[in-house]
Protein backbone atom coordinates (compact mmCIF):
# COMPACT_ATOMS: atom_id res chain seq x y z
CA UNK A 1 0.00 0.00 0.00
CA UNK A 2 2.84 2.31 0.87
CA UNK A 3 4.00 1.63 -2.68
CA UNK A 4 1.06 2.36 -4.29
CA UNK A 5 0.71 6.13 -2.51
CA UNK A 6 4.37 6.72 -3.29
CA UNK A 7 3.50 5.91 -7.03
CA UNK A 8 0.55 7.76 -7.09
CA UNK A 9 2.64 10.83 -5.46
CA UNK A 10 5.16 10.59 -8.16
CA UNK A 11 1.97 10.82 -10.56
CA UNK A 12 0.47 14.15 -8.48
CA UNK A 13 4.49 15.76 -8.59
CA UNK A 14 4.22 15.18 -12.55
CA UNK A 15 1.07 17.43 -13.08
CA UNK A 16 2.47 19.78 -10.26
CA UNK A 17 5.58 20.32 -11.96
CA UNK A 18 4.04 20.53 -15.73
CA UNK A 19 1.71 23.24 -14.29
CA UNK A 20 4.81 25.16 -12.57
CA UNK A 21 5.71 25.65 -15.56
CA UNK A 22 3.22 26.68 -17.66
CA UNK A 23 0.29 27.60 -15.42
CA UNK A 24 2.09 31.95 -15.23
CA UNK A 25 3.31 32.31 -18.27
CA UNK A 26 0.97 35.38 -18.77
CA UNK A 27 2.27 36.82 -16.17
CA UNK A 28 5.74 36.45 -17.47
CA UNK A 29 5.29 37.85 -20.94
CA UNK A 30 6.42 41.11 -20.61
CA UNK A 31 9.13 40.29 -17.92
CA UNK A 32 10.66 38.19 -19.99
CA UNK A 33 10.53 40.58 -22.98
CA UNK A 34 12.04 43.57 -21.30
CA UNK A 35 15.13 41.17 -19.56
CA UNK A 36 15.87 40.41 -22.89
CA UNK A 37 15.17 43.09 -25.12
CA UNK A 38 12.70 41.17 -27.05
CA UNK A 39 9.49 42.20 -28.74
CA UNK A 40 5.96 40.86 -26.81
CA UNK A 41 4.64 38.92 -29.49
CA UNK A 42 8.27 36.63 -30.22
CA UNK A 43 8.16 36.20 -25.95
CA UNK A 44 4.60 34.71 -26.62
CA UNK A 45 5.55 32.54 -29.03
CA UNK A 46 7.98 31.14 -26.67
CA UNK A 47 5.12 29.27 -24.65
CA UNK A 48 3.90 27.45 -27.76
CA UNK A 49 7.48 25.90 -27.98
CA UNK A 50 6.77 25.07 -24.02
CA UNK A 51 3.18 23.11 -25.20
CA UNK A 52 4.81 22.37 -28.64
CA UNK A 53 7.23 20.08 -26.44
CA UNK A 54 4.51 18.49 -24.22
CA UNK A 55 2.59 17.74 -27.26
CA UNK A 56 5.63 15.86 -29.04
CA UNK A 57 6.44 14.57 -25.97
CA UNK A 58 2.74 12.96 -25.33
CA UNK A 59 3.09 11.42 -28.62
CA UNK A 60 6.79 9.89 -27.82
CA UNK A 61 5.67 8.40 -24.80
CA UNK A 62 3.88 5.50 -25.95
CA UNK A 63 6.86 4.08 -27.24
CA UNK A 64 9.33 5.51 -24.77
CA UNK A 65 7.98 4.33 -21.79
CA UNK A 66 8.15 0.70 -23.56
CA UNK A 67 11.46 0.64 -25.01
CA UNK A 68 13.58 2.50 -21.62
CA UNK A 69 11.48 1.56 -19.04
CA UNK A 70 8.77 3.18 -16.87
CA UNK A 71 11.15 3.76 -14.00
CA UNK A 72 14.58 4.66 -16.41
CA UNK A 73 12.57 7.13 -18.09
CA UNK A 74 10.94 8.81 -15.13
CA UNK A 75 14.07 9.28 -14.05
CA UNK A 76 16.16 10.61 -17.18
CA UNK A 77 12.70 12.94 -17.30
CA UNK A 78 12.92 14.79 -14.50
CA UNK A 79 16.46 14.81 -14.68
CA UNK A 80 16.62 16.94 -17.71
CA UNK A 81 13.82 19.61 -16.24
CA UNK A 82 16.22 20.28 -12.90
CA UNK A 83 18.85 21.07 -15.31
CA UNK A 84 16.55 22.88 -17.44
CA UNK A 85 15.06 25.17 -14.82
CA UNK A 86 18.44 25.97 -13.41
CA UNK A 87 19.65 27.25 -16.35
CA UNK A 88 16.32 29.28 -16.91
CA UNK A 89 17.51 31.16 -13.98
CA UNK A 90 20.65 31.48 -15.09
CA UNK A 91 20.68 32.23 -18.66
CA UNK A 92 20.99 35.78 -20.57
CA UNK A 93 20.39 34.10 -24.24
CA UNK A 94 17.07 34.17 -25.30
CA UNK A 95 18.24 31.15 -27.72
CA UNK A 96 19.21 29.17 -24.70
CA UNK A 97 15.84 29.83 -23.04
CA UNK A 98 13.71 28.73 -26.28
CA UNK A 99 15.71 25.45 -26.37
CA UNK A 100 15.38 24.80 -22.64
CA UNK A 101 11.08 25.30 -22.95
CA UNK A 102 11.27 22.84 -25.57
CA UNK A 103 12.91 20.58 -23.18
CA UNK A 104 10.95 21.22 -20.23
CA UNK A 105 7.46 20.64 -22.43
CA UNK A 106 8.95 17.59 -24.14
CA UNK A 107 9.97 16.09 -20.36
CA UNK A 108 6.27 17.53 -19.02
CA UNK A 109 4.60 15.50 -21.77
CA UNK A 110 6.33 12.54 -21.24
CA UNK A 111 5.57 12.94 -17.38
CA UNK A 112 2.09 13.62 -18.07
CA UNK A 113 1.73 10.04 -19.73
CA UNK A 114 3.99 8.86 -16.76
CA UNK A 115 1.46 9.96 -14.59
CA UNK A 116 -1.69 8.73 -16.38
CA UNK A 117 0.06 5.22 -16.61
CA UNK A 118 0.32 5.14 -13.45
CA UNK A 119 -2.91 6.12 -12.34
CA UNK A 120 -4.48 3.74 -15.05
CA UNK A 121 -2.32 0.78 -13.80
CA UNK A 122 -1.97 1.31 -9.85
CA UNK A 123 -6.13 1.61 -9.20
CA UNK A 124 -9.08 0.84 -10.72
CA UNK A 125 -13.11 1.36 -11.22
CA UNK A 126 -14.25 4.36 -9.00
CA UNK A 127 -10.51 5.20 -7.50
CA UNK A 128 -9.33 5.47 -9.97
CA UNK A 129 -11.74 8.06 -11.72
CA UNK A 130 -11.20 10.15 -8.27
CA UNK A 131 -7.27 10.05 -8.52
CA UNK A 132 -7.47 11.43 -11.96
CA UNK A 133 -9.78 14.34 -10.73
CA UNK A 134 -7.15 14.67 -7.61
CA UNK A 135 -4.34 15.06 -10.41
CA UNK A 136 -6.70 17.76 -11.63
CA UNK A 137 -6.67 19.22 -8.51
CA UNK A 138 -2.84 19.06 -8.18
CA UNK A 139 -2.28 20.90 -11.01
CA UNK A 140 -4.88 23.73 -9.94
CA UNK A 141 -2.35 23.62 -6.52
CA UNK A 142 0.53 24.75 -8.68
CA UNK A 143 -1.76 27.33 -10.66
CA UNK A 144 -2.29 29.06 -7.25
CA UNK A 145 1.39 28.33 -5.34
CA UNK A 146 3.24 29.22 -8.70
CA UNK A 147 1.77 32.44 -10.21
CA UNK A 148 1.87 33.64 -6.25
CA UNK A 149 5.73 33.14 -6.37
CA UNK A 150 5.48 35.07 -9.33
CA UNK A 151 4.51 38.29 -8.25
CA UNK A 152 6.36 38.14 -5.14
CA UNK A 153 9.13 38.01 -7.31
CA UNK A 154 8.41 40.70 -9.86
CA UNK A 155 7.08 43.15 -7.20
CA UNK A 156 10.31 42.54 -5.10
CA UNK A 157 12.85 42.76 -7.72
CA UNK A 158 13.30 39.53 -8.22
CA UNK A 159 14.21 37.40 -11.41
CA UNK A 160 11.46 36.55 -13.49
CA UNK A 161 12.79 32.81 -13.48
CA UNK A 162 12.50 32.87 -9.55
CA UNK A 163 8.86 30.36 -9.83
CA UNK A 164 10.91 28.23 -12.59
CA UNK A 165 13.73 27.98 -9.89
CA UNK A 166 11.52 27.09 -7.29
CA UNK A 167 10.18 24.05 -9.59
CA UNK A 168 13.55 22.42 -10.16
CA UNK A 169 13.71 22.36 -6.17
CA UNK A 170 10.18 20.93 -5.96
CA UNK A 171 11.65 18.17 -8.93
CA UNK A 172 14.78 17.64 -7.10
CA UNK A 173 12.47 16.30 -4.28
CA UNK A 174 10.54 14.40 -7.01
CA UNK A 175 13.78 12.35 -8.19
CA UNK A 176 14.58 11.75 -4.50
CA UNK A 177 10.91 9.83 -4.03
CA UNK A 178 11.61 8.18 -7.31
CA UNK A 179 14.58 6.21 -6.67
CA UNK A 180 13.34 5.10 -3.47
CA UNK A 181 9.92 3.61 -5.08
CA UNK A 182 9.47 0.39 -6.91
CA UNK A 183 7.83 0.57 -10.53
CA UNK A 184 7.60 -3.02 -10.71
CA UNK A 185 3.54 -2.75 -9.75
CA UNK A 186 2.71 -0.97 -12.91
CA UNK A 187 5.04 -3.37 -15.22
CA UNK A 188 2.33 -5.86 -15.75
CA UNK A 189 -0.79 -4.03 -16.08
CA UNK A 190 1.04 -1.76 -19.14
CA UNK A 191 1.85 -5.38 -20.94
CA UNK A 192 -1.29 -5.89 -20.85
CA UNK A 193 -2.58 -2.44 -22.30
CA UNK A 194 0.29 -2.93 -24.71
CA UNK A 195 -1.31 -6.26 -25.76
CA UNK A 196 -4.50 -4.70 -25.83
CA UNK A 197 -3.74 -1.74 -28.25
CA UNK A 198 -3.24 -4.25 -31.26
CA UNK A 199 -7.28 -4.46 -30.90
CA UNK A 200 -9.16 -1.94 -33.00
CA UNK A 201 -10.06 1.10 -31.79
CA UNK A 202 -13.88 2.14 -32.44
CA UNK A 203 -14.23 5.49 -34.05
CA UNK A 204 -17.44 7.75 -34.78
CA UNK A 205 -18.53 11.00 -34.84
CA UNK A 206 -18.99 11.39 -30.22
CA UNK A 207 -15.24 10.42 -30.09
CA UNK A 208 -13.72 12.40 -33.11
CA UNK A 209 -15.80 15.44 -31.83
CA UNK A 210 -14.32 15.26 -27.98
CA UNK A 211 -10.69 15.32 -29.27
CA UNK A 212 -11.79 18.85 -31.60
CA UNK A 213 -13.39 19.80 -28.44
CA UNK A 214 -10.80 19.81 -26.43
CA UNK A 215 -8.62 21.09 -29.07
CA UNK A 216 -10.72 24.39 -29.19
CA UNK A 217 -10.77 24.24 -25.06
CA UNK A 218 -7.31 24.54 -24.66
CA UNK A 219 -7.09 26.94 -27.69
CA UNK A 220 -9.57 29.14 -25.15
CA UNK A 221 -8.27 28.61 -21.58
CA UNK A 222 -4.47 29.85 -23.57
CA UNK A 223 -5.33 32.22 -25.13
CA UNK A 224 -7.05 33.33 -21.89
CA UNK A 225 -4.23 32.32 -19.44
CA UNK A 226 -1.39 34.15 -22.20
CA UNK A 227 -3.15 37.13 -22.49
CA UNK A 228 -5.68 37.93 -19.62
CA UNK A 229 -2.97 39.89 -17.87
CA UNK A 230 -2.25 41.89 -20.87
CA UNK A 231 -5.62 42.52 -21.54
CA UNK A 232 -6.36 43.48 -18.16
CA UNK A 233 -3.70 45.96 -17.92
CA UNK A 234 -4.49 47.78 -21.29
CA UNK A 235 -8.20 47.90 -20.93
CA UNK A 236 -8.36 49.34 -17.31
CA UNK A 237 -4.70 51.36 -17.72
CA UNK A 238 -3.49 49.31 -14.45
CA UNK A 239 0.08 47.84 -13.74
CA UNK A 240 0.95 44.78 -15.46
CA UNK A 241 1.45 43.45 -11.97
CA UNK A 242 -1.59 44.21 -10.37
CA UNK A 243 -3.33 42.78 -13.86
CA UNK A 244 -1.30 39.26 -13.04
CA UNK A 245 -3.31 38.49 -10.13
CA UNK A 246 -6.24 37.56 -12.60
CA UNK A 247 -4.40 34.26 -13.41
CA UNK A 248 -4.05 34.10 -9.55
CA UNK A 249 -7.66 34.26 -9.33
CA UNK A 250 -8.50 31.76 -11.90
CA UNK A 251 -6.44 29.28 -10.34
CA UNK A 252 -7.33 29.50 -6.87
CA UNK A 253 -11.27 28.63 -8.37
CA UNK A 254 -9.89 26.02 -10.24
CA UNK A 255 -8.32 24.58 -6.98
CA UNK A 256 -11.97 24.61 -5.14
CA UNK A 257 -13.40 24.01 -8.14
CA UNK A 258 -11.59 20.34 -8.61
CA UNK A 259 -12.31 19.16 -5.19
CA UNK A 260 -16.54 20.02 -5.70
CA UNK A 261 -16.16 18.64 -9.25
CA UNK A 262 -14.90 15.23 -7.56
CA UNK A 263 -17.78 14.90 -5.17
CA UNK A 264 -20.32 15.86 -8.47
CA UNK A 265 -18.93 13.32 -10.66
CA UNK A 266 -19.65 10.74 -8.38
CA UNK A 267 -23.15 11.29 -8.25
CA UNK A 268 -24.41 12.51 -11.99
CA UNK A 269 -24.02 10.96 -15.24
CA UNK A 270 -20.73 12.67 -16.85
CA UNK A 271 -22.43 14.36 -19.82
CA UNK A 272 -24.90 16.21 -17.67
CA UNK A 273 -21.92 17.36 -15.62
CA UNK A 274 -19.98 18.25 -18.79
CA UNK A 275 -22.57 19.86 -20.51
CA UNK A 276 -23.47 22.56 -17.93
CA UNK A 277 -19.42 23.40 -17.38
CA UNK A 278 -19.14 23.38 -21.03
CA UNK A 279 -22.17 26.03 -21.37
CA UNK A 280 -21.17 27.66 -17.56
CA UNK A 281 -17.50 28.24 -19.14
CA UNK A 282 -19.34 29.80 -22.36
CA UNK A 283 -21.05 32.42 -20.13
CA UNK A 284 -18.24 33.03 -17.92
CA UNK A 285 -15.80 34.00 -20.79
CA UNK A 286 -18.49 36.29 -22.55
CA UNK A 287 -18.79 38.28 -19.45
CA UNK A 288 -15.34 38.58 -18.96
CA UNK A 289 -14.45 40.11 -22.43
CA UNK A 290 -17.06 42.24 -22.77
CA UNK A 291 -16.48 43.83 -18.90
CA UNK A 292 -16.64 46.84 -18.62
CA UNK A 293 -16.00 47.96 -14.66
CA UNK A 294 -12.81 46.18 -13.21
CA UNK A 295 -14.55 45.63 -9.80
CA UNK A 296 -16.79 42.70 -11.59
CA UNK A 297 -14.02 41.33 -13.83
CA UNK A 298 -12.51 39.20 -10.56
CA UNK A 299 -15.99 37.80 -9.98
CA UNK A 300 -16.48 36.16 -13.63
CA UNK A 301 -12.57 35.12 -13.61
CA UNK A 302 -13.16 32.83 -10.26
CA UNK A 303 -16.47 31.49 -11.97
CA UNK A 304 -14.45 30.68 -14.77
CA UNK A 305 -11.89 29.08 -13.16
CA UNK A 306 -14.22 27.03 -10.65
CA UNK A 307 -16.63 25.64 -13.95
CA UNK A 308 -12.87 24.83 -15.85
CA UNK A 309 -11.38 23.00 -12.75
CA UNK A 310 -11.75 19.44 -14.17
CA UNK A 311 -12.59 20.13 -18.26
CA UNK A 312 -9.01 18.31 -19.43
CA UNK A 313 -10.05 15.05 -17.45
CA UNK A 314 -13.99 15.10 -18.39
CA UNK A 315 -13.71 15.37 -21.95
CA UNK A 316 -11.74 12.10 -21.54
CA UNK A 317 -14.42 10.72 -19.68
CA UNK A 318 -17.16 12.19 -21.83
CA UNK A 319 -15.56 11.18 -25.28
CA UNK A 320 -15.36 7.54 -24.24
CA UNK A 321 -18.77 7.22 -23.49
CA UNK A 322 -19.14 6.74 -27.22
CA UNK A 323 -17.54 3.65 -27.99
CA UNK A 324 -18.47 0.51 -25.87
CA UNK A 325 -14.72 -0.74 -25.18
CA UNK A 326 -12.44 2.52 -25.10
CA UNK A 327 -8.94 1.27 -26.45
CA UNK A 328 -5.77 3.60 -25.54
CA UNK A 329 -6.16 5.14 -29.51
CA UNK A 330 -9.40 6.34 -27.95
CA UNK A 331 -7.67 8.28 -25.15
CA UNK A 332 -4.24 9.13 -26.82
CA UNK A 333 -6.54 10.78 -29.61
CA UNK A 334 -8.43 12.91 -26.93
CA UNK A 335 -5.39 13.48 -24.82
CA UNK A 336 -3.23 14.50 -28.35
CA UNK A 337 -5.88 17.01 -29.34
CA UNK A 338 -5.64 18.91 -26.31
CA UNK A 339 -1.69 18.83 -25.81
CA UNK A 340 -2.21 19.92 -29.85
CA UNK A 341 -4.67 23.19 -28.56
CA UNK A 342 -2.55 24.33 -25.74
CA UNK A 343 0.39 24.03 -28.56
CA UNK A 344 -1.16 26.11 -31.34
CA UNK A 345 -2.97 28.95 -28.64
CA UNK A 346 0.03 30.83 -27.86
CA UNK A 347 1.04 30.40 -31.86
CA UNK A 348 -1.97 31.61 -33.47
CA UNK A 349 -3.02 34.43 -30.99
CA UNK A 350 0.57 35.95 -31.10
CA UNK A 351 0.91 35.66 -35.18
CA UNK A 352 -3.24 37.22 -34.67
CA UNK A 353 -2.30 40.06 -32.35
CA UNK A 354 -0.16 41.46 -35.22
CA UNK A 355 -3.47 42.13 -36.85
CA UNK A 356 -5.69 42.64 -34.29
CA UNK A 357 -6.32 44.24 -30.79
CA UNK A 358 -6.16 42.10 -27.87
CA UNK A 359 -9.62 42.88 -26.82
CA UNK A 360 -10.92 40.67 -30.69
CA UNK A 361 -8.45 38.10 -29.71
CA UNK A 362 -10.07 37.59 -26.59
CA UNK A 363 -13.32 38.08 -28.13
CA UNK A 364 -12.60 34.34 -30.03
CA UNK A 365 -12.39 32.61 -26.65
CA UNK A 366 -16.52 32.44 -26.42
CA UNK A 367 -16.16 31.55 -29.92
CA UNK A 368 -14.68 28.36 -29.43
CA UNK A 369 -16.87 27.32 -27.08
CA UNK A 370 -20.02 28.00 -29.03
CA UNK A 371 -18.59 25.74 -31.69
CA UNK A 372 -18.02 23.44 -28.70
CA UNK A 373 -21.96 23.61 -27.78
CA UNK A 374 -22.76 22.85 -31.02
CA UNK A 375 -20.59 20.16 -31.78
CA UNK A 376 -21.84 18.41 -28.25
CA UNK A 377 -25.52 19.21 -29.04
CA UNK A 378 -25.25 17.31 -32.49
CA UNK A 379 -22.89 14.38 -30.59
CA UNK A 380 -25.46 13.68 -28.14
CA UNK A 381 -28.09 13.99 -30.82
CA UNK A 382 -26.41 10.84 -32.95
CA UNK A 383 -26.13 9.19 -29.76
CA UNK A 384 -29.57 9.09 -29.39
CA UNK A 385 -30.38 7.63 -33.01
CA UNK A 386 -27.52 5.39 -32.34
CA UNK A 387 -29.32 3.77 -29.46
CA UNK A 388 -32.84 3.83 -31.07
CA UNK A 389 -31.75 1.75 -33.29
CA UNK A 390 -29.81 -1.02 -31.61
CA UNK A 391 -33.01 -1.05 -29.00
CA UNK A 392 -35.05 -1.89 -32.63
Amino acid sequence: MINKLSLTLISFLANFIMAGFASQFGMLIEPIAQSFSADVDNVAFIFSLLNGGALLGTILAFFLIDIIGIKRITLLNYSIIIICSFILYLTKSLIILKFCMILVGLCGGIGLCIAGTIVVSTWQDKMQSTILVVQDATFNIAGVIFPLITTYALTHDLSWATSYLTVGIVTVLMLVIILFTNFNLISKPYADQKQQSHQKSEWNFGILSAGFGLFLAMLALYTFLTWAPLFVSYKFSISFENAGNIITQYWGAALIGAFVSTAIVTRIKIEYFFVTIIILAFIMTLLIVNIQHIDYIGYFTYGYGFVCAALYNAFVAYGVTFVKNASSKNVSYILISGSAGAMFSPAISSVLSKYFSIQIIMNAIPVFYVIIIIMLAISMIEKKKTSSIDKI
